[in-house]
């Protein structure tokens, strides 16, 4: 559980030379146990506004973003910088104090104002560089169990081993339910080694981190779908055969003839048993879905991997956005350089005259 934010106080700004000159704004969070503060610029403000807009894209901040000036530039201009510091303390403290607490829940929010959990000091001194990576191998092992499991589980379906299937299943919702909190701790333990990571190197073991939180959401999916599975099966063993059939696939015609178009319950009446199934038995029509739930799990894998392609390209676009923000602050500092050097110009040519 993580603490609940009472007051936020942006009161103090600093001029940084690395890695380029640039202003930060000191965000001093008040909770009701202990206080912190941290540094931010205003271009993660502008990420952060942009996530909202992103996540609720139909409702509006409380408090709009102060704009950003490109001509002149905020850079070295006191009065503007105290103009934007008042505008991002009242954009937070709009956020605190609004009703709707939407934008509270979110983990972005926590993320930003480096909101602390009760397990933040303990996953602190629990992670080193390397022992991360041990729990993170240990993480993708047990991902692995999972599958294993699963495939070990169809085979028993295949085999009609109910309560074999039954076990597997079981023994792999308890590995997801430990590899969920697993996940959270280890991606808090890389926050805290975010001091001590390069650059590269944390942004590497973040994607690391999500293509495993991405595992973990198939391998729960599937592994729900086949419990569904388990128990119409079981419903299923308790009926007489005949039933069994025409209660799937409702053999028994309606009684009115020429009834034309039909939707919803009345269409379901009209299915009639496929070619593919009317000669199978009992045993056939297992192993016949459960290859269609394979060849699901598999649509499902490749538009797992075409959305993980989706979000590196994302992450791409948006270093390459940070690098084209950085080319325009640079020729914003040039151009006022130059404003300033043709200033100096027109005073020497008015001396000339």
């Amino acid at each position: 559980m993580s603490e609940v934010v009472q007051a936020i106080y942006i009161r103090e700004t600093e001029t940084r030379q690395q890695p380029k000159p640039h202003t930060v704004y000191k965000i001093e969070v008040h909770a009701a146990v202990r206080n912190w503060f941290v540094w931010k610029r205003y271009s993660e403000f502008e990420k952060l506004d942009t996530m909202f807009q992103t996540i609720f894209p139909k409702h509006t901040r409380p408090v709009s973003l102060p704009p950003k000036h490109y001509f002149p530039r905020t850079f070295n201009d006191p009065e503007k910088i105290e103009e934007r510091r008042r505008g991002l303390e009242a954009y937070l403290r709009g956020i605190l104090s609004s009703r709707d607490d939407r934008w509270r829940l979110t983990d972005i929010w926590r993320e930003f104002l480096a909101i602390p959990n009760n397990n933040t000091l303990a996953t602190k001194e629990m992670y080193t560089s390397e022992s991360w990576l041990d729990e993170y191998h240990t993480m993708s092992n047990t991902a692995r169990e999972v599958r294993s499991l699963m495939n070990r589980k169809h085979t028993h379906m295949a085999r009609n081993e109910i309560s074999a299937s039954h076990q597997c299943t079981v023994q792999a919702k308890k590995l997801l339910v430990f590899l969920s909190a697993k996940l959270s701790t280890l991606e808090s333990g890389l926050n805290s080694l975010s001091t001590i990571l390069s650059e590269g190197e944390l942004r590497r073991r973040q994607d690391m981190v999500s293509s495993l939180k991405d595992e973990k959401d198939a391998l729960m999916q599937l592994a729900n779908t086949s419990a569904r599975a388990d128990q119409q099966l079981e419903q299923q063993k308790q009926q007489p055969v005949t039933q069994e059939r025409k209660a799937l696939f409702n053999e028994i015609k309606p009684e009115r003839k020429g009834m034309g178009r039909a939707f919803g319950a009345a269409y379901k009446k009209q299915l009639q048993e496929t070619e593919v199934t009317r000669g199978l038995d009992n045993e056939g029509l297992v192993v016949y879905q459960d290859q269609l739930m394979k060849e699901q799990d598999q649509q499902i894998e490749q538009f797992s991997s075409i959305l993980a392609r989706q979000k590196q390209l994302g992450i791409t676009i948006g270093h390459e956005l940070d690098t084209q923000n950085q080319l325009l602050d640079e020729l914003d500092a040039d151009v006022d350089r130059t404003q300033t050097k043709l200033k100096f110009a027109n005073k020497k040519l008015q001396k000339i005259k």
